[in-house]
């Protein structure tokens, strides 16, 4: 339980760090989310919990074929704020295109 918490507060202290850079550097914040510091994180927690390497290459090419309905997702959202579509709705509709490219990815076998 112990390691648990340790878990949650090093990764929620990333996040709050990102989002507090984010209102003075904006850019610096993007560089940071940009990399995989959760997917960084993840195989440190489960090398650590099982020392797996099976499991941690599964894992790494789950997230690598997750890249791709994702960036469909940050594509809509830019899109959409371009062409000045209020926050709450760009996020749904980004998110509901997010859920179709999953949808069409399960469909034709890459997530499997």
């Amino acid at each position: 339980m112990a390691f648990f918490i340790l878990k949650t507060i090093l990764s929620g202290l990333i996040i709050a760090a990102v989002s507090s850079i984010a209102r003075q550097y904006p850019k610096w914040a993007a560089l940071l989310t940009a990399l995989p510091l959760i997917t960084y994180l993840s195989l440190i927690w489960i090398y650590y919990e099982n020392r797996d390497l099976a499991q941690l290459q599964s894992y790494v090419r789950d997230v690598l074929i997750w890249l791709f309905p994702g960036m469909v997702f940050f594509v809509a959202l830019i899109l959409l704020f371009r062409w000045r579509v209020p926050f709450v709705w760009s996020m749904a509709i980004a998110t509901a295109t997010l859920f179709g490219s999953v949808l069409l990815f399960n469909r034709y076998g890459f997530l499997k």
